[in-house]
């Protein structure tokens, strides 16, 4: 297998930042609670995000060379067994997300074309939306497991193509931002007021610290995705042993950003004024901000009507194409990367041996291609209007919703084992002390372990009880259905021992 030749340090921290970093988050972020949103992202970034950082870091350091990602990280600290149903788990949380980012494709991709959102109309040259969402979306999947079965490094592609049209974003919104401060800087202190004072966006929240826990969870979900990203370290060609350092690094880097960006909003924009827009909701947050900021602009600096417009109209395509990109490019790494762990990296002898088989490039090609007709089966049914399956598939998305979460909880617990296992690589270990180590593993478990639970217990408050149940029963028939897996696999592997024995 060739090395990743391409991939500089340089581009693997931007691909890093940028897969983690997000910037819908943060300016839903700056949208819901203002500068408010300080503490809880410091406490997300101190609690959760940097020590997860730290372990994934030495996990990455030490098993570099493995293909199983978190499968090879939980089989020597806890045991083969708890890795697979982990690693079982964390793809069954990607899968139902893989198959809404595809049915999701077609609105920035509409967006950037044609400066609005088409697929909110009801037809399309005579045929209903629905079935061109379908069509399009089936292309789409089709397309990518095409270029992803050419080899790992389109994956790298794809990553790297939408992380510099994300770095192009945050140039203009900050630049723009900027601009507006130094273009009217008498209302800086203004606006940085507003947005400290303005009520929290959160329904039936006040300035109390337990009624603005939801926004608690929101900034964790903030800072996901290392794992995936961290999952491709066997990939990165001639940075691996760099790999570890580039996740501290990139970890800081989007800690700031997220800093940065709220603070550049808030002290060019007058929150309470964005907010009485009625134009404004979490679903279209990025394209209102950045045409509100292309409008302010405008003003500002008196430009013509004519130049208004077209400078509207080329942020909010450019914010467009930029979250479609992204879309590629997440979609690029989550419809492989959990495969690769769960196919490449387990024990062959778990799966059927057509399903393991793998092509000139390295890549599952099989397995690609069925988890490709299973996506595809479902946006067909879904685009089908048929009740009993969407009813189905948002049953399926609130039992993925604390599933996803599990792995992270399950990665730092093991982290005391794998210091305790392997004391010969703890000199080369970033975190020095035993007590460190089980400081960041007792830190990350209980951020995690409050995100669960306050997951769970709010549709009971809010009398949701079958979503509450989902949210419970989910993970347990998930590690159920990973248990039998694996079980079926040792009583196999038991009948050969005992017939080559005999």
């Amino acid at each position: 297998m060739k090395p990743t030749k391409s991939l500089s340090f340089f581009n693997l921290i931007l691909i890093i930042v940028m897969t983690v970093y997000s910037f819908s988050s943060m300016s839903s972020s700056f949208f819901m609670m203002g500068l408010k949103s300080f503490p809880w992202f410091l406490i997300s970034a101190f609690f959760y995000f940097i020590p997860y950082a730290l372990i994934v870091s030495e996990y990455t350091r030490s098993y570099s060379n493995r293909t199983g990602g978190i499968y090879d990280w939980l089989k020597d600290a806890f045991s083969p067994r708890i890795a697979f149903i982990t690693a079982f788990l964390w793809y069954c949380s990607y899968f139902t997300w893989i198959i809404s980012l595809f049915m999701k494709l077609l609105i920035p991709f509409t967006i950037m074309l044609f400066g609005q959102d088409l697929t909110s109309a009801e037809q399309w040259f005579g045929i209903d939306t629905a079935y061109w969402i379908m069509v399009l979306s089936l292309v789409a999947v089709f397309c990518m497991t095409w270029v992803i079965n050419r080899g790992h490094q389109a994956v790298f592609s794809f990553l790297k193509t939408s992380s510099y049209a994300m770095v192009g974003l945050l140039l203009i919104s900050g630049i723009g931002n900027l601009m507006l401060m130094v273009n009217t800087p008498q209302l800086i202190a203004q606006n940085m007021q507003q947005s400290l004072a303005a009520p929290s966006f959160f329904k039936g929240t006040n300035d109390s610290f337990l009624s603005q826990l939801p926004f608690f969870i929101f900034a964790i979900t903030a800072f996901g995705g290392l794992d995936t990203i961290a999952s491709l370290v066997d990939k990165s060609g001639q940075q691996q042993k760099k790999f570890p350092k580039a996740l501290i690094f990139s970890a800081v880097i989007i800690v700031v950003l997220y800093f940065g960006g709220i603070m550049l909003w808030s002290g060019a924009n007058n929150l309470n004024v964005l907010r009485e827009t009625d134009q404004f909701h979490l679903g279209n947050l990025m394209y209102g901000l950045m045409g509100s900021l292309a409008n302010n602009l405008s003003i500002a600096f008196g430009l013509s009507a004519s130049a208004q417009a077209f400078l509207y109209q080329a942020f909010i395509r450019y914010t467009a194409f930029t979250l479609f990109v992204a879309y590629i490019g997440l979609l690029s790494s989550i419809t492989y990367t959990p495969l690769k762990s769960l196919i490449q990296g387990t024990p062959k002898e778990i799966w059927p041996q057509f399903l393991t088989k793998i092509n000139h490039k390295q890549m599952p090609q099989t397995a690609l291609w069925i988890q490709a007709s299973v996506v595809s089966l479902c946006i067909i049914g879904l685009s089908l209007n048929s009740t009993i399956l969407g009813t189905l598939f948002n049953q399926l998305t609130y039992m993925t919703n604390v599933a996803r979460a599990i792995p992270y909880f399950v990665v730092a617990a093991s982290y005391p084992f794998y210091r305790i296992k392997n004391p010969g690589l703890l000199k080369h270990s970033l975190i020095a002390a035993h007590w460190q180590g089980y400081l960041c593993s007792l830190s990350v478990c209980t951020a995690t372990l409050i995100a669960i639970t306050f997951q769970v217990y709010q549709p009971f408050h809010t009398g949701e009880y079958v979503q509450a149940l989902l949210l419970i029963v989910g993970p347990i028939l998930f590690g159920l259905l990973g248990s039998s897996i694996y079980q079926r696999f040792e009583k196999k592997r038991t009948q050969l021992f005992l017939e080559d024995n005999l």
